[in-house]
């Protein structure tokens, strides 16, 4: 199998692995879990507020969430409207927004750096749904299937451009969008207070960039030779990845010439 079919089946088992632990562990018993567990958690007061009073409320808000059926569903949902990522017209906008980014960047890398050669590219976002390109020579970099769940070793002062550019990923995260906007900022600051609720919404989010990830791989299979014309030094491979600033990184596609 060859290094994209492998970037591929990581991409869509990462989510099905996703999706699995939401249908198997749902937010009812995650939060239930986390009541017959309050008790033995330990607690530290970081001012001099009474921590008992604290926790009786945290307590009470915590109930108040495991009988709110109605954001239970909302949250299920969620996890579930994944956006079409072969749909044209997001495919289009994905197209667009990497060849013209990558085109842009290419006018400003220096003199200085014209020896470099890319062949590491990042797609690097910070908690919003905004991405950065950052692109590095390392000729002693060889391909590993990553998960998410290790840094990637690379050299990173041989830099052609770091934190140029301006992908936007609200197409692809529409859904999450659209319930933020429908609760209101004030009503998912409030349930953003439980640990529970909002490691859940976190990994929402993390499956909805999955099928962001997926969506770009898609995509490069399609303009590779477009890619290729870009005025970017490259090397034969170009290995792609994405990740959130100062987090691991994930394969997106390896692009060969």
């Amino acid at each position: 199998m060859d290094n994209n079919a492998l970037i591929k089946n990581n991409l869509e088992h990462l989510s099905a692995e996703m999706i699995k632990s939401f249908n198997e562990n749902p937010l009812s018993k995650r939060l239930r879990q986390e009541l017959d567990n309050f008790g033995n958690t330990n607690w530290v007061s970081l001012d001099d507020s009474d921590l008992s009073v604290f926790k009786e409320e945290y307590k009470s808000k915590t109930v108040e969430l495991l009988n709110d059926s109605e954001l239970h569903s909302e949250l299920y949902n969620l996890s579930a409207s994944l956006v079409d990522i072969r749909n044209t017209e997001v495919q289009n906008k994905i197209e667009y927004q990497l060849l013209n980014n990558l085109s842009n960047i290419a006018s400003t890398i220096s003199n200085t750096r014209s020896n470099n050669m890319l062949n590491l590219l990042f797609l690097e976002h910070d908690y919003e749904y905004q991405a950065c390109f950052c692109g590095f020579d390392d000729k002693n970099y060889h391909f590993k299937l990553l998960s998410g769940e290790k840094y990637l070793e690379y050299n990173y002062e041989k830099e052609l451009f770091n934190g140029l550019g301006n992908f936007d990923y609200s197409p692809i995260l529409s859904p999450i969008l659209n319930f933020e906007e429908k609760v209101g900022q004030k009503r998912v600051d409030d349930i953003y207070e439980n640990l529970c609720v909002s490691s859940y919404i976190e990994e929402i989010k993390e499956l909805h960039l999955l099928n962001a990830y997926l969506g770009i791989h898609i995509c490069l299979c399609r303009i590779e030779n477009d890619f290729r014309k870009i005025k970017i030094p490259m090397m034969d491979k170009v290995y792609i990845f994405g990740n959130e600033h100062d987090c691991e990184q994930l394969n997106i596609y390896v692009l060969e010439n």
